[in-house]
C-alpha cells in the first residue's frame, strides 16, 4: 500500500519509525492536504486509539509553516491489525473540527476489503490495491522484509534528493559581498558621511543625469554603497540569511550571476522611475528572493517543503512596506525580483539544464533590461525631475561649467514646479558669467515673483540693477535682503556704499 501510493498516487513519505510500523504520507491538492497514517501497531482500547491519533495530529500540525492560506487537512489513520479495538470505537471513523478531518479506517481480516474500498474513495485514488495474506508463514516474512527494504529505499532517496538541492555549493561570494558592502560603508563615513549627497555622487551613486552622460558603472557601484547605518545593517542581515541559501542552491558561480543581473536590472529600473540620487544592495537581495521563486516553479515540493508561503510572504511584505513609504526606490526592488527570476532561469541549475530554456530566458533578459532603458531614456518626468536638476546645477556650478549649466536648466525649465525659484536664480548665475544680463536679470526677477524672501537672488538683483544705474531699484531690493539677512556683511556694506553714493 505504501509503495504504491509513493509511486502511483503522487504521495510524499515523509517519516517512518525505527521499527518500521509507522508511517506517515502527504499529498496536496488545491487547497486541500490528505495526510495518511499506516499503523502496524494493534490498539485494543478506544481511548488508546483516540490518544494516538490526536497526538500524531498534534505533532504534524505544529511542524508545518505557518501560511495566511491554510490548506484543509484530512487525516486518514490506516491500522492493519488482527482484530478491532473491544469496546466501540465506530464514532472515531468519521471526525472533523475547523479546517481538519480525521477518518480511521481498520484493516483486520473480516473487514479489510470494505475498509480499503472507504480508503480509496475517500482519497480519490486512481488504482486500487489489496492486501494478500499467504498462509505460508515464511514466505509472508520475506515478503514483509522485502517490502520495509522498498519503503526505506524510497524514502531514502527522496531525502537524499531534497538534501542534494541545497548542497549545490559553499557560500563563499556571499561572506565576500558582506565583506566588500562594509568595507564601502566605513570609507564612505570616514571620507564625507554615507548621508552625503554630494560623497555619494563622488563614490559611485546611482545619478541618472551621470548616467545618461555614459557613467553606466554607477548600476555596479550603486550596489555597494548604503546611505546610513540602518541601510546597510538591514541590507546585510537579508544578505547574509538568503544569500548563503540561494548560493547553497544554486552554486557560487551562478549565485554570483543572478546577483549581479538582479543589481544591474534593479539599477536600471531604479534609473527609469526614480530621478532621486540612490543606492544599496536591496536590488540584488530581492533578486535572490527572485531566485527562491524560480526554484519554486521547477522544485515545488521541495520549495513549498522547506520555504514556500514564507518567502513568498516576505516578499509581499516588503512590497506593500515600500508602497507605503516614499523614500524607499520600489523600483530597484521590483526590477531587482524580476531581474532575479529571469537570471536564475538563464543559468538554470547544476543538475539541470535546458539549452532552449536558457536561450529564450536570456533573450527576454536582453528585452526587458533594454526595454526598461529605453523607457527611461524617454521618461522626462524622471530625468527632468527639478529636484535632480537643482543638484545637478550646483555641481555643474561648483566645477565653473557655466555654458552646460545654462543648456541643462533650460531643458528643465519646463518641467519646473516648487523648485522654480531655485532652477531660475542657479541659472542667473550662470547667465552672469556667460554675460547674458539682461536673461538674468528675468530670471531673477522671477524668482523674488515666486520667492520674495529668497534674499541671494535681491542681492545678485541689486548688483545687475546697479550695473544699469537703477539706483532706487536696487536699493529698495538691498534694504530687503539686509532686513533678511542682518549678518551678511557683503549686503550691508554694499547697501551702506550704494546710499552714500561711494559706488
Amino acid at each position: 500500500m505504501v509503495l504504491q501510493l509513493i509511486q502511483n498516487e503522487n504521495f510524499d513519505l515523509i517519516s517512518i519509525n525505527k521499527e518500521q510500523t509507522e508511517y506517515l504520507l502527504e499529498r496536496k491538492r488545491k487547497n486541500k492536504k490528505d495526510v495518511v497514517h499506516i499503523s502496524m501497531n494493534q490498539m485494543d482500547w478506544k481511548r488508546e486509539l483516540l490518544s494516538f491519533n490526536k497526538h500524531l495530529e498534534n505533532s504534524y500540525t505544529k511542524h508545518q509553516a505557518t501560511t495566511i492560506w491554510k490548506k484543509n487537512i484530512h487525516f486518514h489513520h490506516v491500522y492493519v491489525v488482527d482484530y478491532q479495538p473491544v469496546d466501540s470505537w465506530e464514532e472515531l471513523r468519521e471526525t472533523s473540527s475547523n479546517r481538519m478531518k480525521s477518518s480511521v479506517y481498520m484493516l483486520d481480516i473480516d473487514s479489510r476489503e470494505e475498509e480499503i474500498e472507504r480508503l480509496i474513495r475517500a482519497l480519490d485514488l486512481a488504482l486500487s490495491f489489496q492486501i494478500d495474506v499467504s498462509e505460508d508463514l515464511m514466505e509472508l516474512e520475506q515478503r514483509n522484509v522485502n517490502l520495509k527494504q522498498n519503503i526505506l529505499f524510497e524514502h531514502t532517496k527522496q531525502q537524499q534528493q531534497l538534501q542534494q538541492l541545497f548542497k549545490q555549493g559553499k557560500p563563499f561570494w556571499t561572506y565576500l559581498l558582506l565583506a566588500i558592502n562594509i568595507v564601502m560603508y566605513i570609507l564612505l563615513e570616514f571620507n564625507g558621511g554615507s548621508t552625503s549627497t554630494k560623497n555619494l555622487i563622488e563614490f559611485g551613486a546611482k545619478y541618472n543625469v551621470a548616467i545618461i552622460d555614459g557613467e553606466w558603472w554607477r548600476l555596479i557601484s550603486s550596489m555597494f554603497l548604503h546611505i546610513g547605518i540602518a541601510h546597510i545593517l538591514l541590507n546585510m542581515f537579508a544578505l547574509y540569511y538568503i544569500g548563503t541559501l540561494v548560493e547553497r542552491i544554486y552554486g557560487g558561480t551562478r549565485f554570483l550571476i543572478i546577483y549581479f543581473i538582479a543589481g544591474i536590472v534593479g539599477g536600471l529600473a531604479s534609473f527609469a522611475l526614480n530621478p532621486s540620487i540612490a543606492a544599496g544592495a536591496s536590488g540584488a537581495i530581492f533578486g535572490l528572493f527572485g531566485a527562491l521563486l524560480f526554484f519554486g516553479s521547477q522544485y515545488p515540493k521541495a520549495f513549498f517543503r522547506t520555504m514556500g508561503w514564507n518567502i513568498i510572504i516576505v516578499i509581499i511584505i516588503n512590497i506593500i512596506f515600500g508602497f507605503s513609504m516614499p523614500q524607499i526606490d520600489n523600483g530597484a526592488h521590483i526590477g531587482g525580483l524580476i531581474g532575479g527570476a529571469i537570471g536564475a532561469a538563464v543559468v538554470m541549475f547544476k543538475q539541470r539544464s535546458k539549452i532552449l530554456w536558457q536561450t529564450a530566458a536570456l533573450l527576454l533578459l536582453l528585452l526587458v533590461s533594454g526595454g526598461i532603458w529605453f523607457y527611461g531614456n524617454a521618461n522626462e518626468e524622471v530625468q527632468f525631475d527639478e529636484t535632480l536638476q537643482v543638484i545637478h546645477s550646483h555641481m555643474l556650478l561648483e566645477q565653473e561649467q557655466y555654458e552646460k549649466t545654462y543648456e541643462v536648466l533650460t531643458k528643465a525649465m519646463p518641467y519646473a514646479d516648487k523648485l522654480e525659484a531655485e532652477l531660475r536664480f542657479n541659472r542667473s548665475y550662470a547667465s552672469i558669467f556667460l554675460n547674458k544680463n539682461q536673461e538674468a536679470i528675468t530670471d531673477l526677477e522671477r524668482t523674488i515673483e515666486i520667492k520674495p524672501e529668497y534674499h541671494e537672488a535681491l542681492y545678485n538683483l541689486a548688483l545687475l540693477y546697479h550695473e544699469e544705474n537703477r539706483r532706487e531699484e536696487a536699493l529698495d531690493l538691498l534694504k530687503k535682503a539686509v532686513e533678511l539677512a542682518p549678518n551678511n556683511q557683503d549686503y550691508q556694506q554694499f547697501y551702506e556704499q550704494l546710499q552714500k553714493g561711494t559706488i
